[in-house]
């Protein structure tokens, strides 16, 4: 079949990727939005990626009407970019149906499929594993495990035998979700801020699991209390929360957390991994110390990737940081990453041992406190999100070192709505 990949950013060239490796097909071109939106997701987008064309819908759509495109016409047009936009994006692109006369399919990449794809790309990527790959190796998920694996929370106290615990950053200025738990909203709903949809639609699949943990994050910034757990006891960098983003629940994870496994998640995006195969994975012993979700793929290299949300004032003080605080760090970036790597762990999201994750963060903001002294503004003195966005950079530059020193798995996420 002929098709053309609708996207051009990080689960397009993702998705790309798998497709080109596992059934050796390449689509035409990729196609985006244009610069008024028209397609449903405003993004900077490249003129090409991996030597392919990126083109607007409206370009596109003109070149079909006037029959001057000097490409031929997909069959199919996959739809891989975050799901909340899919429905956005088919609207738009029933308006080819009018220029286009050969029948064409949409096909949009689900959260579900996105990470069957991935899954299979990276069980085939040699020194890859991923956690369907460990599940299906003969471990099996079993119910016999005992209720310490789910402890009990409450006024900022957990329990001290507890295996599991990801904290899910949720803030006061969170969008609402389309989501419906089993059986209605709970009488805790500022906890799981679900949002209650009484004509049954919603994301009902994925339903808040126990071993996940609401916490909320810039909890010193305001007055209102949205969960039972707040990011703004003990020690904490609360305060930073507006730059940090979901690294100040990291921060209180590491201080205040006494799990044998710690995590991150978001409000809206989870791993997807149930509680059955939480189990199991925690019954593994050694068989893995981190999982990270899917990491994505960049062309040319994954410096497009700080090119595009960071300063690059804000990077030359992160390299300057790196340099005086962590050289190690510093002399594997310039053997790694800046010598053209491909795979960027985004979203700050991990489930790992709790040495792994104490070392991780001990690495992560000392790097982020120099930086911020080095950074022009000063980090106290703005509120614009850098350091969450250099903070993915040190998470894939921290894993990417230590992939001998450490197990990793991958898992796939799920896009909340």
């Amino acid at each position: 079949m002929s098709f053309c990949i609708y996207g051009a950013g990080i689960v397009a060239s993702s998705v790309y990727t798998a497709i080109k490796a596992l059934y050796q097909k390449e689509p035409l071109f990729f196609l985006v939005s244009d610069p008024e939106n028209k397609g449903g997701i405003s993004e900077q987008s490249p003129e090409g990626l991996d030597g392919i064309p990126v083109k607007s819908l409206s370009a596109w759509e003109e070149e079909l009407q006037n029959g001057t495109s000097d490409l031929a016409v997909p069959e199919y047009y996959l739809i891989a970019t975050p799901e909340i936009h899919h429905a956005a994006i088919m609207d738009s692109l029933r308006s080819l149906e009018k220029v286009q006369p050969e029948d064409f399919r949409m096909i949009p990449i689900t959260d579900e499929a996105e990470n069957k794809l991935m899954d299979a790309y990276y069980r085939n990527l040699p020194g890859h594993t991923t956690v369907s790959e460990l599940l299906d190796d003969g471990y099996q998920v079993t119910n016999k495990m005992n209720r310490r694996f789910w402890p009990s929370q409450g006024n900022n106290v957990l329990m001290h035998d507890s295996s599991v615990q990801v904290f899910q950053a949720k803030s006061h200025m969170d969008k609402q979700l389309n989501y419906q738990k089993q059986g209605g909203c709970s009488d805790n709903q500022k906890d799981c801020n679900l949002k209650h949809n009484e004509s049954g639609q919603g994301n009902t699949k994925y339903l808040h699991m126990d071993y996940i943990y609401p916490i909320q994050v810039g909890g010193a910034l305001t007055e209102q209390t949205i969960a039972s757990l707040r990011d703004d006891v003990g020690d904490n960098i609360s305060v930073k929360n507006r730059n940090y983003c979901e690294l100040t629940a990291t921060y209180y994870a590491w201080k205040h957390s006494p799990a044998a496994y710690k995590g991150i998640c978001h409000y809206r995006r989870i791993f997807d991994i149930n509680e059955e195969q939480m189990r199991a994975l925690l019954g593994m012993g050694k068989e893995w110390d981190v999982i990270l979700p899917y990491p994505t793929v960049h062309y040319p290299d994954i410096s497009v990737q700080h090119t595009r949300y960071v300063a690059e004032s804000d990077w030359n003080a992160l390299m300057r940081a790196l340099q005086e605080v962590a050289p190690e760090y510093w002399e594997a970036y310039k053997e790694g990453i800046s010598a053209g790597e491909h795979y960027f762990h985004n979203f700050n999201m991990l489930i790992a041992r709790a040495e792994v994750f104490d070392d991780y963060c001990d690495f992560l903001f000392r790097v982020l406190e120099r930086t911020e002294e080095l950074a022009t503004p000063k980090g106290w003195e703005r509120s614009d999100r850098f350091a969450g966005y250099l903070g993915e950079n040190l998470t894939t530059l921290y894993f990417l070192k230590n992939r001998d020193r450490w197990k990793t798995v991958y898992a796939g996420k799920i896009w909340l709505t």
